[in-house]
């Protein structure tokens, strides 16, 4: 049984549902409050649609656009179940697509992942969302242009767009990681004291996590282009093959900074060894200077009868002369040895 993501009616965010039509000569942007309003733009075979769902945690409203649109129960399940890996899926009438979005505004310990679901026939496009939340401005910008591709071209370029914009967020994101990684370069390198192996520990985790929403991706996009589904042009594959290789840049650049990070607990571990070196070193001159002094007054603290020195008045402030001049020497020698 799959999970689901029923909440509490006061918890529940209110589902967005945003509808736009368009065709080449055409274009409209409806807010639509039920799925009523979105049956008449069903009967439009010249015009396209794309409905894009806010929220997926109502799930009447998923059942009721699943029946009105004959989408596969299995479909259903999965946008639902948000723990899924990305993957594809072809149907007889439709094709489903599924992808984690990342965003971030400030450090990759705050970078959110959010389950999108695209799915496509032959003139509707449908994406589900966890939350209002989104990347997609720029996609509805290019809607409204009346000169785009996204107007002529196919339900599958639409789609293609949603997955570019999507990756083209994952750049952000490695943009973000290498400045952290930098960052904490930098202060190991100083000796910040905020930097510690919890903090590249954690950071490592983040990372991993990140990696596994990204990697499927590429096997996704591969069964993409080896694809004969009739909804997916051959003329589009240019845009398939092109969001292929940013995929795979973006992997190899994780990689990197994978690796980079595990260089910086090793880059940690080894300036700690040397603080603590630092540390023995100083003890060890301090120990060094403090024997002979030791030695002196060993010999001197011994209960003799007959020590000739005990008796002189100045044996006193000679033995404090001496004190300071072994120490001065041997201080002199240390630092011309360069051991501090």
């Amino acid at each position: 049984m799959s999970k689901t993501n029923d909440k509490p009616d006061s918890l529940t965010p209110k589902p967005i549902l945003e509808l736009y039509s368009f065709g080449e000569q055409h274009f409209e942007k409806h807010l639509i409050q039920d799925l009523d309003a979105l049956k008449p733009f069903l009967e439009k075979k010249d015009l396209k649609f794309w409905l894009n769902i806010s929220s997926i945690h109502d799930s009447n409203l998923i059942l009721e656009i699943a029946d009105l649109l004959s989408i596969h129960p299995m479909v259903i399940e999965d946008i639902t179940n948000t723990s899924q890996r990305p993957k594809i899926e072809e149907f007889d009438d439709h094709i489903f697509v599924l992808v984690k979005m990342l965003y971030s505004k400030n450090s990759i310990s705050e970078i959110q992942t959010e389950q999108v679901s695209i799915l496509f026939g032959q003139n509707y496009i449908l994406s589900f969302q966890e939350t209002p939340q989104d990347i997609f401005d720029n996609v509805r910008i290019r809607l409204e242009n009346p000169k785009g591709k996204m107007r002529k071209l196919g339900s599958d370029y639409f789609t293609y767009v949603l997955v570019d914009a999507i990756i083209d967020e994952y750049f952000g994101i490695l943009e973000l990681i290498s400045d952290t990684v930098e960052k904490y370069d930098d202060q190991i390198l100083q000796n910040k004291s905020n930097i510690n192996l919890n903090t590249i520990h954690h950071q490592r985790k983040t990372l991993r996590r990140i990696r596994s929403s990204i990697w499927p991706l590429r096997e996704l996009i591969s069964i993409w282009k080896k694809s004969e589904h009739p909804l997916i042009k051959r003329k589009n594959m240019t845009y398939i093959n092109d969001i292929y290789e940013h995929t795979i840049e973006i992997l190899e650049g994780l990689e990197l900074q994978r690796e980079t990070m595990n260089s910086l607990a090793e880059l940690y571990m080894t300036q700690l060894s040397i603080k603590q070196n630092e540390v023995m070193k100083t003890l060890t001159v301090i120990a060094t200077i403090f024997i002979p002094l030791t030695f002196i007054a060993g010999i001197y603290g011994m209960n003799f009868k007959f020590m000739p020195e005990l008796e002189w008045k100045y044996s006193y402030p000679t033995l404090w002369l001496i004190f300071i001049l072994i120490t001065v020497m041997m201080i002199r020698y240390f630092k011309q040895k360069k051991w501090f």
